[in-house]
């Protein structure tokens, strides 16, 4: 899958599409230059991505993970396990809303078919690429933009109306000023160091009527009667390691200036900007594991889905916190630890969703 560089730009914005074809003249609908120099739309290419050359630029490896090498404030890796895990955690979000996005009536709304110019829509933070790639199919009669800090893993062509770029969202939006009609931000908020900032630029590159959507996993857990876990240490009763593993990964994160609070504070932050209105709030509670007896089948599959993620997740968490100064020791005993927890099924632990969303005016 060739990466495209429009003339002129930096590795802010570097474009996919698929192999041996463009994007339709329909493209021709987002913005193609700004005042920041920086494209929002496909131009003809330089040269190819070349993963010797610009893969060095774009990534860099740190304590046996790829990570990015734009943003220190993600500190995730972004290599192909982690994207093969972010599918899955994708198909974990889609099977607990029931469907690729909440409020599905402002989405439908947002996207209809219009004539004279195509539906847009961002997916921020799009990871693997494959929320894009389904939304791209879903509405083919729209455009979809991806943005990460890295590069998708994607298998196969991509559909002909969707593309990825590499940009870190903290720079702004200002390229895609009234661009698009739905914006989706989706487990970012480790990144984004400003998120009520991120979601005043959002509302400038939305068209009116447009859908912002952020969703996030809280680094809190909670217990079998969906209440917040307290911290406490080892050998206390209420002890998990996989409660700490988290608790050490949301102090890390914090540090290094992530928002890592959105999930609980994106309703209060979207009601305090004026472009927006009709503000919605959905929470999915999914256990980690399916420990629950009386589960149906449908929640035991999520659960174990969610509980595959969540031992993928804690495996790629040591970059992060040997980065904060924790012991080589002390990380693998406490991955170790809890990911023997999770499979024997020995916590009883809720991971809560948050989703909001409003309309632009």
């Amino acid at each position: 899958m060739p990466f495209l560089r429009a003339p002129g730009q930096g590795l802010s914005h570097i474009y996919a599409s698929p192999s041996g074809s463009s994007l339709p003249d329909s493209s021709d609908d987002l913005p193609e230059s700004s005042s920041d120099g920086r494209s929002g739309s496909p131009a003809p290419s330089l040269y190819s991505f070349s993963s010797s050359v610009d893969g060095q630029m774009m990534l860099r490896q740190v304590h046996g993970r790829t990570l990015n090498n734009q943003n220190d404030t993600y500190f995730l890796p972004a290599d192909n396990e982690e994207h093969r895990r972010l599918d899955l955690q994708h198909q974990v979000i889609t099977l607990a809303l029931g469907g690729l996005y909440p409020a599905p009536d402002l989405v439908r709304r947002a996207l209809r078919p219009r004539p004279g110019k195509m539906p847009a829509i961002l997916d921020v933070g799009t990871g693997s690429g494959s929320w894009a790639i389904d939304m791209a199919k879903l509405f083919p009669h729209c455009n979809v933009v991806g943005v990460d800090l890295a590069p998708p893993r994607v298998d196969g062509d991509l559909p002909p109306n969707c593309r990825f770029e590499i940009d870190d969202a903290n720079l702004g939006f200002s390229h895609y000023q009234g661009a698009f009609d739905v914006i989706h931000a989706r487990s970012i908020s480790a990144g984004i160091r400003d998120y009520p900032q991120l979601l005043e630029e959002f509302a400038q590159a939305l068209r009116p009527g447009g859908v912002v959507i952020s969703g996030d996993g809280d680094m809190q857990l909670f217990n079998e009667w969906q209440q917040p876990l307290a911290y406490v240490e080892e050998g206390a009763p209420g002890f998990t390691w996989t409660h700490r593993v988290f608790f050490a990964a949301y102090n890390a994160m914090k540090n290094r200036g992530g928002s890592i609070d959105s999930p609980s504070m994106c309703p209060t932050w979207l009601r305090s900007i004026d472009a927006y209105t009709d503000v919605g709030w959905h929470k999915v509670f999914i256990p980690i594991g399916p420990w629950r007896q009386t589960a149906d089948p449908r929640e035991r599959l999520i659960a174990e889905m969610l509980r595959e993620d969540c031992l993928r997740y804690i495996g790629g968490l040591a970059p992060l916190l040997l980065s904060e100064g924790y012991l080589p020791e002390s990380v693998e005993m406490m991955q170790r630890e809890a990911a023997a927890e999770l499979r024997d099924l020995r916590a009883r632990i809720y991971s809560r969703w948050a989703f909001a969303w409003a309309v632009k005016k």
